[in-house]
């Protein structure tokens, strides 16, 4: 019998290695041997078992978008011929980030940083992750799945946080939560509106905040990324829309309300 390492179940089933050794070590994965305390073999062919946590996820986790008008959204998505973003596109989304993290900053200003100008209003660490987050922006659409993400994350890190980029934060539920998030992603989540599965992995992503920073941005990136896929422009709200963006995020936190917050997703939409 031919035998793949964890690294190669965790490449082939969109996770990550260190949750496939779990699996392995809770029996969840057929066949799989141990061949020393961190090193197991899995047989070819084995499929990705299914994450008993993502019902009682669910059961905690119950997100409902109320009744929505998709219709305009539909007619842009019949009719638009989508575009790489631009980097006025790129610096708006950046600074309302920045902004929702209590960053002040412009849009002039991360344009000039994306143009390859010094900006002395922002510090090396903004300007460094500004274009780290224009590089990811330049590389949508992509698939998502757990690998993608934490490679998203260590490309934002990248030079600025070597030692956490591409890892969750130590502690807490927030990588179970973001792998149960994830299941959904590609399951449930699958068969609803593009905007509606833009929400609430937006919302989910700040809500479980997966890592010790950037996860903000991240968020926005990847509101950008499902935008993109559907065919849509990009969900650019309006750094003055940032306290009204917290609210409806709050209820999305507090009773899984998420109608708010897909309202104002389809109106920056229409509005672009």
């Amino acid at each position: 019998m031919e035998y793949i390492s964890t690294k190669e179940a965790a490449q082939k089933w969109g996770i990550s290695e260190r949750r496939v050794r779990s699996l392995c070590a809770e029996g969840k994965i057929e066949g799989a041997a141990r061949c020393g305390d961190w090193v197991w073999s899995i047989p070819v062919g084995t499929q990705k078992p299914a994450d008993g946590r993502t019902l009682r996820y669910m059961k905690n986790r119950s997100l409902r978008t109320g009744i929505q008008d998709y219709s305009k959204a539909d007619s842009i998505r019949s009719s638009l011929i989508v575009t790489p973003l631009d980097n006025r596109q790129k610096a708006q989304l950046i600074l309302e980030a920045m902004t929702y993290d209590g960053d002040e900053t412009t849009s002039q200003a991360l344009e000039g940083v994306l143009g390859l100008q010094n900006q002395t209003s922002l510090t090396l660490k903004q300007q460094v992750m500004a274009l780290n987050a224009s590089s990811i922006l330049s590389s949508i659409p992509f698939d998502l799945n757990e690998k993608k993400l934490l490679d998203i994350h260590r490309r934002l890190m990248s030079s600025i946080n070597e030692r956490s980029a591409g890892y969750y934060k130590l502690g807490g539920p927030q990588s179970q939560e973001t792998e149960a998030m994830l299941e959904q992603y590609a399951g449930p989540w699958s068969v609803l509106h593009p905007v509606a599965r833009a929400a609430f992995l937006f919302s989910e992503i700040l809500r479980i905040a997966p890592f010790e920073e950037g996860s903000t941005l991240i968020a926005f990136i990847l509101l950008a990324n499902e935008m993109y896929k559907a065919k849509l422009p990009p969900a650019l709200f309006g750094e003055t829309k940032i306290p009204e963006l917290k609210a409806a995020l709050a209820s999305t936190k507090i009773r899984g309300n998420s109608q708010t917050l897909v309202a104002m997703i389809l109106d920056a939409v229409a509005r672009a």
